[in-house]
């Protein structure tokens, strides 16, 4: 369920896990006071932003100062809005950041795993880089695929409508036809793209867990992320 922080679409508690420990959003760069006192409220340790160099520019830096958060940039950086965009599909962009950004997946996680309290992990949109970060960790310490996915096609609903229209908007300015997979590409978290994520890590490394392996997650930090996100065998269900 999306949380109102002011200037944000897409921030929200991810589900299902103990209530308190682990947010995703879009973008932070827009926060005003009363944004970073819904941060401040919520008791944010630590802020991961994904976004990239060229994010970065085009939006801004996250406003954090006065929230007590800190700040960790751990950059996925798929280069420019124009790279590929006319031939590539959301599941294509999703294998690109597993195959080529493992080192900076592994560091959000174990970043997660590592922080004093609650954490905020972002990109964007919180969608494709959040979501496989966060997807990963759920998975990680066995969270069931179905409530996984279920959390991730949140998105679309949340990032419909003023934020949805304003980056499709931006896309225009830079004369790029606004074909279906590219709209799919900035507005939409359809079930079986992440689906077509896992099913490429399955066949390259044969599970989740030997994947977060190869990216520098050990036992050890998935037994503190159950630790921490696992909700209590008798906490009512959720979402």
């Amino acid at each position: 369920m999306r949380i109102d922080v002011p200037r944000t679409f897409n921030f929200r508690e991810v589900l299902p896990v103990r209530p308190g420990t682990l947010y995703r959003s879009d973008a932070l760069h827009k926060l005003t006071g009363a944004g970073r006192a819904k941060l401040r409220q919520l008791g944010i340790s630590r802020v991961i932003d994904l976004r990239g160099a060229w994010d970065v520019r085009l939006g801004g830096r996250d406003r954090l100062r006065g929230t007590g958060a800190e700040l960790i940039r751990i950059p996925i950086d798929a280069g420019t809005p124009a790279a590929h965009v006319s031939t590539m599909q959301l599941r294509d962009v999703y294998e690109t950041i597993l195959r080529d950004h493992g080192t900076e997946l592994g560091a959000a996680i174990r970043a997660i795993a590592e922080a004093p309290g609650p954490v905020v992990v972002h990109c964007t949109a919180g969608k494709d880089r959040s979501g496989l970060v966060v997807a990963l960790t759920l998975l990680g310490i066995g969270t069931p695929l179905d409530q996984v996915v279920a959390d991730y096609a949140i998105t679309e609903t949340n990032l419909a409508g003023e934020w949805a229209d304003r980056m499709l908007r931006k896309v225009r300015r830079f004369r790029i036809p606004l074909t279906p997979t590219l709209i799919e590409i900035v507005t939409r978290s359809p079930a079986p793209a992440l689906l077509d994520a896992l099913a490429w890590i399955d066949a390259t490394h044969g599970g989740v867990r030997p994947y977060l392996a190869s990216i520098g997650v050990t036992d050890a930090h998935l037994e503190r992320l159950a630790e921490r996100l696992t909700p209590a065998p008798d906490a009512p269900p959720r979402g």
